[in-house]
């Protein structure tokens, strides 16, 4: 298979590209606490003011409580009103970065797998988007507030002492100096534990959808030793993250206080007169000197929530690093071929398709290619070849999940690597190993078509041989099954997959491998089958079993990614029938090429 492409720009760049759209909401988010900084500094004035009349030991006014009190209220619903819509725009963003992701996945179709297993995907849907959220809801709108805030303190402790203030400004770098010394671990700590999160993830789904097997075995206890060893592991990453996340903290805490010590030092000793240029001279009044007091942690407090928030950006660039290449990939899309003025809409019976300078992959290491091939329509075709010669990769050609090179006519309409996937529609498919969900017969077959009715799914059914079968449970269409079609043996799990295949009404079906895991006997019967309900319909099939599909008509044999010959079938039936008889395996013309 070929390698993904590496995917352009870096999982920052990614971060801010989602983010791009979004900036007059984070904009939005950063102005209430913007407009609650002016409150807190007349809410630090008026407790300052208090206190001074308290030492005094002379009476306030009650405006002044009560203006302390309402800008207090004041602050409070300002920070409530950003908290909110932050999350408002973290949900929005989540959301649109999933369905992006769920949209890349249903369009790259088999082809997810270059992207890891199913349980590795999941987790990066789900845990790893959700890892976007303390970027996109704290430190996105703290970039904004960590020049605004600290400025207007600033401007407030200067009014009273331009030395303080002077103070305050040379002592703030420190802090996100070491914030990004301590924050480059963290990221990378992020990263890795992301990264181990999907492994286990995948591991689990493994072990999820082989139980059946390993119980049969005898080996879950050695499975189980497995997961709990990636759990442990998963552990002491955790707790390495949350050490770093706390030294960070620590050391943030150490410099912001230590810069308020020396500001509240000069101001002590100013009280006392024993500065060394003010000697036995009261620098400040007891009012300012507090109010100045009570605002330097309020100064270095966005500083600190900046530092504390980098991890939280740590934690979505590393998120970004494990889907970017997802959210990037390239593939047949409608939205890529929306801009194309040749949309077509594609038959509704089987037509006839033409392939021409068909290139999959690079040209030094095609995939597949494919120079000249007609297949007419309700041609019913069997793909054959060793593993990995490209047989799957003309049926994800067709289905439109592979770019490709050349052209592709049906019925005398060309569709190129952008449009070709209006075929879909047409189109119905069948892997080896049946995709079927825990529920009732009926909830499956409702995958294909969502208002199939009773009757509907009971003729298909019955099309298929599998009627007589539920007919007997008392449960009838609702019937259940478990994970992975359990409940029913592997040739009733085709069956159902066939009747799936019968409710959509398409012209052309595609089935990969559909005898792979049955016995001789269960193969011939649904080979059988198939011939039955197949009438009509143009099919490829992908197997290794020929013995039993001698009633196909044409053989396309490939070789190391190129189509080398075709061979009809429909002339050699007799001869397929002898060899069925004889027990081989191999249908005429191919031991010739």
């Amino acid at each position: 298979m070929q390698a993904q492409a590496e995917p352009a720009g870096t999982a920052t760049d990614l971060l801010n590209q989602l983010l791009r759209p979004h900036r007059a909401v984070v904009l939005l988010i950063a102005l209430p606490g913007i407009f609650s900084v002016p409150l807190l500094i007349a809410q630090m004035w008026y407790l300052a003011k208090i206190a001074a009349a308290l030492l005094a030991k002379s009476p306030f006014a009650g405006t002044d409580v009560f203006l302390l009190a309402l800008c207090w209220f004041g602050r409070t619903a300002l920070l409530l009103a950003k908290d909110d819509i932050a999350q408002h725009l973290s949900r929005k963003l989540r959301c649109q970065v999933r369905q992006h992701l769920l949209a890349q996945l249903a369009a790259l179709g088999p082809l997810r797998s270059r992207f890891g297993s199913d349980g590795a995907l999941s987790t990066l849907l789900t845990e790893q988007v959700d890892a976007l959220d303390g970027y996109i809801s704290r430190y996105a709108p703290q970039q904004i507030l960590v020049l605004a805030a600290p400025l207007f303190i600033l401007v407030a402790v200067a009014f009273h002492s331009i030395f303080a203030a002077l103070l305050l400004l040379l002592t703030a770098p420190l802090v996100p100096l070491f914030m990004v010394l301590v924050g480059r671990e963290a990221s990378k700590a992020s990263q890795q534990q992301l990264q181990l999160l999907s492994r286990m993830g995948g591991r689990l789904y493994d072990f999820l959808q082989g139980l059946p097997l390993l119980k049969r075995l005898n080996a879950t206890d050695i499975a189980a030793a497995h997961l709990e060893h990636a759990a442990g592991q998963y552990q002491q990453g955790s707790m390495k993250v949350l050490r770093l996340a706390f030294l960070s903290t620590a050391v943030l805490e150490l410099f912001s206080s230590v810069a308020i010590a020396l500001v509240a030092l000069y101001l002590g000793l100013g009280l006392l007169g024993e500065l060394p240029w003010h000697k036995a001279q009261l620098l400040l009044p007891y009012q300012s000197a507090l109010f100045i007091l009570l605002l330097c942690p309020e100064f270095y407090q966005p500083l600190r929530q900046l530092g504390t928030d980098y991890h939280a950006r740590a934690q979505a660039i590393a998120a970004c690093a494990e889907f970017r290449a997802l959210y990037q990939a390239e593939h047949n899309s409608p939205q890529k071929a929306a801009t194309q003025v040749y949309l077509v809409t594609c038959p509704v019976q089987a037509a006839e398709l033409n392939f021409h300078h068909i290139l999959v992959g690079d040209v030094s290491a095609p995939r597949l290619r494919i120079n000249e091939l007609s297949i007419k329509a309700g041609e019913q075709l069997l793909l054959s070849g060793p593993s990995g010669s490209g047989k799957s990769t003309f049926l994800q050609l067709i289905a439109g999940f592979v770019p490709f090179s050349g052209e592709v006519m049906v019925d005398g309409i060309r569709l190129n690597s952008s449009s070709i996937y209006q075929l879909r529609n047409q189109i119905g498919y069948l892997q080896q190993q049946a995709e079927l969900l825990p529920g009732t017969i009926a909830d499956n077959l409702k995958l294909a078509k969502s208002d199939a009715t009773g009757e509907e799914m009971q003729q298909v059914l019955t099309q298929v041989e599998l009627w007589d079968f539920l007919s007997r449970q008392p449960e009838g269409l609702d019937y259940r099954i478990g994970d992975f079609g359990a409940g029913l043996s592997g040739g009733q799990q085709q069956r159902l997959a066939l009747a799936r295949l019968l409710l959509q009404q398409k012209p052309i079906w595609l089935l990969d491998e559909p005898f792979a895991e049955l016995d001789e006997d269960t193969s011939l019967r649904l080979s059988a089958l198939l011939q039955r309900i197949s009438q009509g319909k143009t099919l490829l099939l992908v197997s290794h079993q020929f013995s039993q599909l001698g009633w196909l008509n044409r053989t396309l044999r490939f070789e190391q990614g190129q189509l080398v010959f075709t061979d009809d079938l429909s002339k050699n039936n007799k001869d397929n029938t002898t060899l069925a008889a004889s027990g081989q395996n191999t249908p005429p013309g191919v031991a010739d090429a």
